[in-house]
C-alpha cells in the first residue's frame, strides 16, 4: 500500500534493488515499487507531489537515491536517463534519443541470469532487434522469441551495426525504414524458393499461418531488409537510378536481385510496386535544395 511510504521524508524503502546496466529510470522505479508491494503508478504520482517531497526541490536522481538507498554515483552509472543534461530545457531521455539510443524491452534470459524475473526496459542503440548473446528477438514488445537457429538473422544484426559505423545512425534508420516499407507484397512475390520462407518454416513450423506484421515475418526477412538498407544507405549506390545512365540503372537492379529479390524485374509502369513508388518519392526528395531536410 502507498501508506507504507514515509510521509514528507524520503527515507529508504524497506527493500532495495540494484539497478541494471543502461536500465530506464522508470523501469527501475517500477521494479523498486513491486519489490516493496507499492503501486508503481502511485509511487510516480508521489514523486510529482510537492507536498510530499521535502523543501529544496530535490532532483529526480536525489529522490530515487533516497528511496532506493542506492548511492547517486551508482545510479548515474547504471541509469543513463538520469544523467544531468547540458540543456536544462531538454530531459536526458530526449538527449539520448537524439544521440541514437532508444528504450526497449531487455532480453528476458539476460535479466533472468541476473535474478530479475519481471520485465525490464533498457536503453539500446536505435535499430537493435535482438539479443546476440541468447539469439532472442527482442524488438517486439509483446513477445520475445528464439532465433538462435537462424544464424543469418544474427549476422544481419552485426551487419546493421557495422552499417551504422559506416554511414551514421540517422541515414541507416531511414534506409531500414524504407527497406521495411517494401513490405509483405514485396516478399510474397518471391514464393517458395526465397530464403525467408525457409527461415519462417524453421522458426514457426511448416503449418504456420500468420499476418503481415507478425514479428516473426519481420525477423525472418531481416537479412534481406538489412541487405537492402546497405544499398539505400550508400549515397553512391542510392543515386544509381537517377543518373540518367542505363548502365547505372541496370547495376541498381542487379544489386536488388543479389541482395533481396533474385527474380525482380523492373517495370517503370508498375506504379503499385513498392520499389517504383520509392523511386518516385526519391525523385521528389531530391528536388529539394537540401535533400536531407526534405520531409520523409
Amino acid at each position: 500500500m502507498i501508506s507504507a511510504l514515509p510521509t514528507r521524508h524520503l527515507r529508504s524503502l524497506p527493500r532495495t534493488l540494484a539497478p541494471l546496466h543502461r536500465e530506464c529510470w522508470d523501469s527501475y522505479l517500477s521494479r523498486l515499487a513491486t519489490a516493496n508491494h507499492i503501486s508503481h503508478l502511485l509511487l510516480h504520482e508521489q514523486l510529482d507531489n510537492a507536498d510530499w517531497i521535502p523543501s529544496g526541490n530535490l532532483s529526480l536522481l536525489d529522490c530515487i537515491s533516497a528511496l532506493s538507498g542506492q548511492p547517486r554515483e551508482r545510479l548515474l552509472r547504471a541509469l543513463p536517463d538520469l544523467q544531468p543534461s547540458e540543456d536544462a530545457l531538454k530531459p536526458a531521455s530526449l538527449i539520448l534519443v537524439q544521440a541514437g539510443w532508444t528504450p526497449q524491452e531487455a532480453c528476458t534470459r539476460c535479466t533472468k541470469a541476473k535474478g530479475v524475473v519481471m520485465p525490464v526496459r533498457h536503453w539500446v542503440p536505435v535499430g537493435t532487434k535482438l539479443c546476440l548473446k541468447h539469439g532472442r528477438w527482442t524488438a517486439d514488445r509483446s513477445k520475445q522469441f528464439d532465433i538462435g537457429s537462424l544464424p543469418d538473422v544474427l549476422q544481419a544484426q552485426r551487419r546493421y551495426h557495422r552499417l551504422v559505423l559506416r554511414h551514421g545512425w540517422k541515414a541507416v534508420v531511414l534506409a531500414i525504414r524504407e527497406a521495411s516499407g517494401f513490405g509483405w507484397r514485396w516478399w510474397e512475390n518471391y514464393a517458395d524458393e526465397h530464403p525467408w520462407r525457409h527461415r519462417l518454416a524453421v522458426c514457426c513450423g511448416p503449418q504456420w499461418n500468420g499476418y503481415e506484421n507478425d514479428p516473426r515475418i519481420v525477423a525472418c526477412t531481416y537479412p534481406e531488409t538489412v541487405a537492402l538498407a546497405e544499398l539505400l544507405a550508400s549515397p553512391q549506390l542510392r543515386g544509381l537510378p537517377f543518373t540518367g545512365e542505363e548502365a547505372d540503372m541496370q547495376r541498381f537492379v542487379t544489386e536488388i536481385r543479389i541482395r533481396a529479390a533474385p527474380g525482380y524485374v523492373h517495370d517503370d509502369s508498375d506504379r503499385r510496386h513498392p520499389l517504383v513508388r520509392w523511386m518516385q518519392q526519391e525523385v521528389h526528395r531530391r528536388s529539394f535544395p537540401n535533400p536531407m531536410s526534405a520531409p520523409f
